[in-house]
């Protein structure tokens, strides 16, 4: 594997022969996202597993910002001062590719990256290129990628895991005020791909202020947000689907940022989970959601039909692929999902009129999370491969 001449992630330190080669890991851990949750897991897993690892941030303080427990924390401060042999070390991006700094080099450079849609980014294909191997969570983005003029040699499947001892069945569930006897649970937000206006279409029009069954749907709060959810979502059912909130089935909006830790009693409120997405890159939300052997309700298409299926899942059918809506045209030619509201509405049916039975249907999805998906089942994965590199 060649090393072109460059700057070393540290200019301004001569190698000193007693630092051990390792892993550095580039990106950010202070997010809610899946590339913090990912970088956070696989950093502290390898060190663990006794991979050497650097935590190269860009801000030492977002170890402090963090959404994690003061132990974890902890440790993670640790692997952000440890130092290694950089130019005999792997060097890892796990952040967009359109944030790398490629004027780091070591004995070889990786790339983690995935996108929702059919393709990607354009300003995308340079940076992937400019590394030595490209790690995708799925075969479905190899394909896209590859598709998309990424050198397909470049290309490794790498999965992504779910920690199966912290999202597990039968934990406490989240207090939710107005919840009824069976809770359908969206973790969403206002973006189109989410489709939040055809899951809120399904679930008015199957259900209604009679039935027992509200829809909760947990939607990020931050400080800069000046979108009043509520008011957003009160006109679209009340202009758009015409319906009268008051006498509608119950929608309930939580709009609270919770810690890793507290998700699992939140999956542990829902009688069942359901996201119609037009695309996902990791689909966390779905295999955490599975791990906690909670029914899952989600669109026939995509990377999560690597781990998803009808034996463990209940797909909602698509009505073609449709052309990515950007008026800005950054992704021109993009397509994604097109879900069925009518088959949604079915499987929403479905599941709350036969729940204990979705409920082992889940069960088994959790079983096979939990061999396949699962951390313990994941880690010696990425370990593997980066021994490889490491010769």
């Amino acid at each position: 594997m060649t090393n072109p001449p460059g700057t070393c992630l540290e200019p301004d330190l001569p190698v000193v022969e007693s630092r051990p080669k390792g892993v550095v890991l580039q990106g950010a851990v202070n997010g809610y996202s899946a590339l913090p949750q990912e970088l956070c897991s696989i950093a502290l897993g390898l060190s663990n597993r006794g991979v050497p690892i650097h935590l190269a941030l860009h801000d030492t303080s977002e170890v402090a910002e963090s959404p994690v427990d003061a132990p974890t924390r902890i440790e993670l401060e640790k692997l952000v001062h440890q130092k290694l042999n950089v130019p005999e070390s792997v060097l890892y991006y796990g952040a967009l590719p359109t944030s790398w700094n490629l004027d780091y080099y070591g004995s070889c450079r990786v790339g983690r990256a995935a996108f929702w849609s059919d393709r990607i980014p354009h300003a995308w294909v340079e940076p992937c290129n400019a590394l030595d191997e490209i790690w995708v969570p799925s075969e479905f983005h190899r394909e896209a990628f590859a598709a998309s003029g990424v050198v397909s040699e470049k290309l490794r499947v790498v999965p992504t895991g779910v920690d199966t001892n912290l999202f597990r069945p039968s934990g406490q569930p989240l207090s939710i005020p107005g919840r009824r006897k069976f809770n359908f649970l969206a973790v969403t937000d206002v973006h189109d791909r989410k489709a939040t206006e055809v899951l809120l279409t399904a679930f008015l029009r199957e259900f209604h202020v009679d039935d027992d069954v509200s829809l909760t749907l947990k939607m990020p709060r931050g400080a800069d947000c000046q979108t009043n959810l509520a008011a957003e979502l009160a006109f679209f059912v009340e202009k758009s689907l015409r319906l009268d909130l008051g006498k509608s089935a119950d929608v309930i909006l939580l709009q609270e940022n919770l810690l890793p830790h507290r998700m699992p009693h939140l999956y542990a409120a829902a009688d069942a989970f359901v996201l119609p997405t037009r695309g996902e890159s990791y689909g966390m939300t779905l295999l955490e959601a599975l791990a906690c052997g909670v029914p899952v309700i989600t669109t026939r298409w995509g990377a999560a039909l690597e781990y998803l299926n009808d034996g463990n899942s209940f797909l909602i059918n698509l009505e073609g692929l449709a052309p990515v809506p950007f008026a800005d045209e950054l992704l021109p030619g993009h397509r994604w999902a097109n879900p069925s509201i009518d088959h949604m509405q079915k499987l929403m049916r479905q599941v709350f009129s036969g729940a204990g039975e979705s409920n082992g249907h889940a069960l088994r999805g959790r079983d096979q999370i939990a061999k396949t998906r699962g951390l313990s089942a994941v880690l010696p994965y990425w370990e593997n491969e980066f021994r490889r590199l490491l010769g």
